[in-house]
């Protein structure tokens, strides 16, 4: 278990090594000094906005679930919510397709004594509206610059297509469950069964059992939107917001380095389709398909976007997932510390 502990980040490290590489390796003319050059020639204002932006990005994910927290009963502060983002962000980051983030979210919310079904209510709604907010920034981005799907090549339209079709998918399963639970088990009970005949599923009906389990927790989640309207509302602007937070980056460090005004639509139109590309592949943290999908569009805006690229990444990505792994680890640290002191209190006592 401990070297399986290890083994995700190591790989997710030299995953970024390589992908770093094979960028910078894209440009004739890039140097470590070239990049560097590139930095200090950046207006006053522009990493303060785009660092202020990856830290949007980290807060409007804990406002929301506590936004949702205490829509369930269960007010926390700030400093807890700060907590569950870093989780979410960290472990998404580091395991493919985001499967780690959610669980070691949900693990610090039942330590601070959250039940777990209201944990797992809260993460569900805050997983739907954070997908809702993906599909929300690509239309205003697809308003902003209608042309915006010529900026890429046809491989770039495969994974975006995949893209939407995989985060329409789990869209579209988590409202039928909620709303029309009766339809959706049918629809899992005929795949079941399909795969019980072709010897792909085996023991078709103890998973039938799960799923009717799941199932409460689902539809508690459609109480919790009927019984709190205001609430979701807000929780699902906070989610938007943290979209925004980061499709702006690469935005503000354009605008920051002589880009023209004219032209910021299409960058902020042109990151939204890479946001939604960069679930086609389960790749930890969407490493070499987000940045494949940057450097194919930007490459239709800028002759060598190389430098963008990298500096945009590392504000709104791989400074992000270090932030919040530094956090995490003095999070840790204070909890076991309270512990061992409550401890002794009670020894003492």
């Amino acid at each position: 278990m401990k070297k399986n502990r290890w083994l995700t980040p190591v790989v997710f490290l030299l995953l970024v090594a390589l992908t770093v590489f094979a960028v910078s390796q894209q440009s004739k003319t890039f140097s470590a000094a070239e990049f560097f050059e590139y930095m200090q020639d950046l207006k006053p204002w522009g990493m303060p906005a785009a660092i202020a932006c990856m830290l949007g990005f980290i807060l409007f994910e804990g406002l929301a679930l506590l936004i949702i927290c205490r829509a369930l009963g269960y007010s926390k502060r700030l400093h807890h919510g700060i907590a569950y983002s870093a989780a979410d962000i960290y472990f998404s980051a580091i395991t493919p397709s985001a499967t780690g983030g959610q669980p070691a979210s949900g693990l610090m919310m039942v330590g601070d004594g959250i039940p777990t079904g209201v944990t797992t209510v809260a993460l569900l709604l805050n997983l739907t509206f954070y997908t809702s907010a993906i599909f929300l920034i690509a239309i205003a981005g697809c308003l902003l610059y209608p042309d915006v799907w010529s900026a890429f090549g046809v491989p770039s339209h495969i994974m975006i297509i995949i893209g939407i079709s995989l985060q329409v998918a789990l869209l579209g399963g988590f409202i039928l469950l909620v709303f029309y639970d009766k339809v959706f088990l049918r629809i899992i009970d005929f795949f079941l069964m399909l795969g019980q005949r072709l010897h792909l599923v085996k023991d078709a009906e103890s998973r039938h059992n799960k799923m009717l389990e799941i199932e409460e927790d689902y539809r508690a989640s459609a109480g919790a939107i009927s019984s709190h309207k205001r609430a979701m509302a807000i929780a699902l602007l906070f989610n938007v917001l943290q979209r925004v937070c980061n499709v702006a980056v690469p935005v503000v460090l354009y605008g920051a380095s002589g880009g023209k005004s004219a032209s910021l639509r299409k960058v902020f139109g042109i990151q939204t389709m890479v946001a939604l590309g960069a679930s086609s592949l389960p790749m930890p943290g969407g490493v070499g398909v987000t940045d494949y999908l940057f450097m194919d569009g930007y490459s239709s805006l800028l002759k060598d976007p190389v430098n963008l690229e990298l500096l945009s990444r590392t504000v709104s990505f791989y400074s992000c997932v270090l932030l919040c792994a530094i956090m995490l680890l003095v999070i840790t640290i204070v909890r076991k510390v309270h512990k061992t002191e409550g401890r002794d209190r009670e020894e003492m006592a």
